[in-house]
Parts: C-alpha cells; structure tokens; sequence
C-alpha cells in the first residue's frame, strides 16, 4: 500500500529563533500526528513572519503545481495521440 501524504501548516505563537510569530507549510504522512516539531526536512515554505508572506508561498506553490499540471496533461495526451493514430 502507497502511503500518501497531505499539506498542513504550523503556527508558532513566539518562534523560538525570532521571538515572534510564524508559520510554515509542511508536507504531513498520512496518520501522522500534528504538532509543532515538524522535521525541517519536511517543510515545503520558508517560515513566514505574516500571512502576506504565507500567502506569497502558497501562491508559489500553486504555480508550480499548475506548471506539473500542464507537463503531465501534455505528457498524457501525446500518448494518448500516439496510441490513437496507430
């Protein structure tokens, strides 16, 4: 069975290295319980001190998905191009 894993954010009232607020989007295995510690080698932002900078990464990151979004539609309908014209 593929384990599959989902998008999910952490809030710190006070981070420990700014003293202030921040948040970060990190990417969460399935089952896999929230909280603050998130291994760094999981995170997908940088930490953002305000939701404007939370909001800048989110949009990054639906740019990117709309670019493998498109990659993959052209991918999938030249195969299926190719399997039709043979």
């Amino acid at each position: 069975m593929i384990e599959t894993s989902s998008l999910d954010f952490v809030y710190l009232e006070s981070d420990p290295r700014t003293q202030q607020p921040s948040a970060c989007i990190y990417l969460k295995a399935g089952g896999q319980q929230d909280y603050a510690g998130v291994k760094a080698d999981r995170l997908v932002t940088a930490h953002c001190l305000n939701f404007i900078e939370l909001d800048a990464e989110i949009r990054r990151l639906h740019a990117e998905l709309d670019e493998v979004r498109a990659r993959a539609k052209k991918k999938f309908y030249k195969t299926h191009a190719a399997v039709a014209g043979a």
